[in-house]
């Protein structure tokens, strides 16, 4: 089995990780509280509901994670106004959403008979606590190609702005940038990592690349497609027992990594 590769932007020669990076400030203190954690199902195929389940099981109780606790504490069918208009109430009240959908870039499908979605590029900025509002700190979305990230950029090479209305106070995106294939072992060998207080991207990717396997179809697919995230270099090591009191705006600091 082989593991994906990443990459980093501004690199001229292959490296394990290729980062875009704009200006950087810091930021410090650890939260230490309960936090809550939502799941969202795209109402289309059996396999979106065993994806987002096979995660949040894991935190049906309590889960003592380094200086914090984690319970699941929403579970629903995907809405649009989960995601946009009362987005306080749903989405962005957690401190960490999970979401398993049909996707396109930067388009989650919420209920395929009705052909509604979420274009995350205009939702309203996500996490966006120290101004009253949001409270989102991580956001995984299972589904294909939703994270665009750096290889997916137009010729002008901006990645970036794109994610800028989002990213209000919100930590880390982690998702796919490619075609991926799920009902698979990602989502409950992801939770277990992260209850191990494992990083949050880089927990995303092992789980990732615990699936990689490869076919022979006369294209030599790959399975289950690449991972990518969309971070700010401030938050790269977050873990949900211990992460940074952050408050990023917009592009400041925003850095890519992807798998290829």
């Amino acid at each position: 089995m082989k593991s994906g590769f990443l990459k980093i932007a501004f690199a001229k020669r292959k490296a394990f990780l290729i980062t875009l990076i704009c200006m950087g400030i810091s930021f410090s203190s650890v939260h230490s509280a309960d936090r809550e954690i939502g799941g969202y199902v795209d109402r289309a195929e059996d396999r979106f509901v065993r994806n987002v389940w096979n995660f949040i099981k894991n935190f049906q109780g309590w889960q003592n994670i380094g200086n914090n606790r984690w319970q699941e504490v929403q579970y629903y069918w995907g809405e649009p106004f989960e995601f946009d208009t009362n987005h306080l109430d749903f989405v962005d009240k957690m401190d960490l959403s999970y979401v398993a959908a049909h996707g396109s870039s930067y388009y989650v499908q919420t209920n395929q008979s009705t052909s509604d979605g979420v274009d995350l590029r205009t939702v309203p900025g996500y996490g966006d606590l120290a101004h009253g509002s949001g409270d989102l700190e991580f956001l995984i979305i299972e589904s294909c190609s939703t994270v665009a990230s750096a290889p997916e950029a137009p010729a002008s090479g901006d990645w970036w702005t794109p994610w800028s209305t989002l990213f209000h106070g919100l930590h880390q995106l982690c998702g796919f940038r490619t075609l991926s294939y799920s009902d698979n072992g990602i989502p409950n060998r992801y939770a277990n990592k992260l209850k191990a207080n494992g990083g949050v991207w880089q927990s995303w990717f092992s789980a990732v690349d615990g699936e990689r396997t490869f076919y022979d179809d006369g294209t030599y697919t790959e399975f289950p497609g690449y991972a990518s995230c969309i971070i700010y270099t401030t938050t790269e090591n977050d873990r949900l027992g211990n992460y940074v009191a952050a408050d990023p705006y917009g592009t400041t600091n925003m850095k890519t990594i992807w798998q290829y």
